[in-house]
């Protein structure tokens, strides 16, 4: 009897399945203002990022800083006349290195947030 001796490895990317998103994202770049939730401690200033794209499940932001996955956030975005979007909270699905010292953070909107004031035109300000 003779032994197989074809290798046994294969690359799990052929057998794992494609990550399909189920919602369009549009390529949109934004001011993003987003802070802790809730906002106590040390460390619950305001920071400035920006948008690499939103859904209206979520937004990609590049940052200066890494957010753990898990933490929560309340994100205010600019549109593009200065007006802020009505102000949000989310969830950091993800963070990596974008390899310049910022990081790419998704991000997984938790309460009806920018996507929806924007869509139905109720942007409103709001004092950081």
């Amino acid at each position: 009897m003779a032994a197989n001796t074809e290798p046994l490895a294969f690359s799990l990317d052929a057998v794992r399945p494609q990550r399909i998103r189920c919602e369009p994202r549009a390529d949109t770049v934004r001011i993003v203002h987003y802070t802790r939730f809730p906002r106590m401690g040390p460390d619950s200033a305001w920071r400035v990022g920006f948008s690499r794209d939103l859904s209206a499940y979520g937004l990609c932001i590049g940052a200066d800083d890494p957010e753990g996955p898990g933490s929560l956030l309340r994100v205010i975005i600019r549109e593009i006349d200065g007006r802020a979007t009505r102000p949000s909270i989310v969830r950091v699905a993800w963070c990596a290195e974008a390899g310049d010292d910022r990081y790419w953070i998704g991000l997984e909107q938790l309460t009806v947030g920018p996507t929806a004031a924007r869509e139905t035109g109720n942007a409103v300000d709001a004092s950081l």
